[in-house]
């Protein structure tokens, strides 16, 4: 059987991607309800932040500075 520490650590893993998916449906319905047009884009502005945060971190840029960076090129990429 499990113990207590891994259906914590499942719990808490279900948790925060629930968290993410719902602040990404979130963003979805923010841009319909004001445009009423569905923009797909937005799931591949996701990804690309997510992209983005991944290789710099890996390049060895610190956590919080690869997500600010990550965020800026993002909003970049998407006012272009």
């Amino acid at each position: 059987m499990y113990s207590w520490s891994v259906f914590l650590q499942f719990l808490f893993s279900g948790i925060t991607q629930g968290s993410v998916y719902a602040l990404i449906a979130l963003g979805f319905m923010v841009i319909y309800n004001s445009s009423e047009i569905i923009n797909f884009a937005q799931g591949e502005f996701v990804m690309l932040g997510g992209m983005i945060t991944v290789a710099l971190y890996g390049a060895k840029v610190p956590l919080p500075l690869a997500i600010l960076i990550a965020v800026l090129l993002t909003t970049l990429f998407g006012v272009l």
